[in-house]
């Protein structure tokens, strides 16, 4: 691979790489594929180095190790200078049968979806945005998931992942507002053209902000008249068929979540199948407004992170795949009680 390479040489090579590092059982080849110092963000933690993903490799493939990590889609887009991103949407069929980062094996057959968005550059893995919804893997391990989330709230949390978190939040919140964005959920969106929506062939990331900041945050005749009514969303374990249905499950998350500021900070788009999938990898600033997974409002200041992929076809959304960390938010949630009670 060289740094001209194609979108289907960039394809290939994050599906082969990932064969040959899990389905094969080498995580050695970690150490080829990944820069020295390639940084690896999750919300529950950060990862620095070919050395700490060649661990956490070998630490995943001893508690699951008939693990296989199916790639569903591939979408590319060049970057300066020759570099590329890839959003690999992934899901993951395996068997608890050592211990894992939440307690001993318990035997059981779970399945997880995972969003990667990798920047590849000459040939190496620099910078990765890793999301997976821990909480499904939780509740399929039949964790209490509550049991694990105060135990992972109350573990030390390194000061590195703390920055990178507020100063995340603080990003979001001070980015220059988009037009179709209220200024506060209690005002109305700014002026916008509603006849001429943004044509995803041509500008995947206006229409991936729209689409976001009417599921997210203000809903719009847009954002509904995107999605097809035979629509399906795939919400980690969640599968929720049908438009209606998928503005209903939003519409709950925005009242136990509410987003003050969304940012989408990368799309792209590739043909597929028909049809295109468009990949777009997003950031909210929000705060706990109502309960969230068991856990009271406390107000609690929140960073989301997440990745969706939507299979356009006919000029609307047929399927879509969206991924966030709900066991993060609810440590967040948690840290902030025990910050807030030693405040008082």
């Amino acid at each position: 691979m060289t740094d001209h390479s194609s979108s289907e040489e960039i394809v290939d090579y994050i599906l082969r790489i990932t064969r040959e590092i899990w389905e094969d059982r080498n995580p050695d080849l970690v150490m080829r594929y990944y820069g020295p110092e390639a940084r690896i963000h999750a919300l529950g933690g950060i990862m620095q180095g070919a050395a700490a993903v060649t661990e956490n490799t070998r630490a995943m493939q001893a508690a699951f190790p008939d693990r296989l990590v199916i790639g569903e889609d591939v979408v590319c887009s060049p970057l300066d200078g020759g570099a590329w991103l890839s959003s690999h949407r992934i899901r993951s069929p395996m068997t608890s049968k050592g211990e894992n980062a939440y307690g001993p094996a318990t035997g059981r057959k779970v399945t997880t979806h995972v969003m990667a968005d990798c920047v590849v550059s000459n040939g190496l893995i620099e910078k990765e945005w890793l999301v997976r919804d821990n909480l499904s893997l939780v509740r399929q391990l039949g964790l209490d998931p509550l049991k694990v989330a105060r135990r992972e709230a109350a573990r030390s949390h390194p000061d590195e992942h703390s920055r990178w978190l507020a100063s995340e939040r603080k990003r979001v919140l001070n980015a220059s507002r988009p037009t179709s964005e209220p200024a506060s959920p209690s005002e109305p969106a700014l002026s916008s053209d509603p006849a001429s929506p943004p044509d995803p062939q041509h500008d995947p990331l206006g229409f991936a902000r729209e689409i976001l900041l009417g599921l997210w945050q203000n809903p719009s005749e847009f954002c509904e008249a995107a999605y097809a009514p035979y629509a399906v969303l795939s919400d980690s374990d969640r599968e929720v068929a049908g438009a209606s249905d998928i503005f209903s499950h939003y519409a709950a998350l925005r009242e136990s979540l509410n987003v003050l500021r969304l940012s989408v900070d990368h799309a792209g788009l590739q043909a597929r199948g028909g049809g295109w999938t468009l990949a777009a990898r997003w950031t909210a600033a929000a705060e706990h407004a109502q309960e969230f997974e068991g856990l009271p409002a406390t107000r609690a200041p929140l960073f989301l992170t997440g990745i969706t992929h939507w299979w356009l076809t006919g000029g609307r959304v047929a399927r879509e795949w969206t991924v966030f960390d709900r066991l993060a938010l609810m440590e967040q949630i948690l840290r902030h009680g025990v910050k807030f009670a030693r405040g008082k």
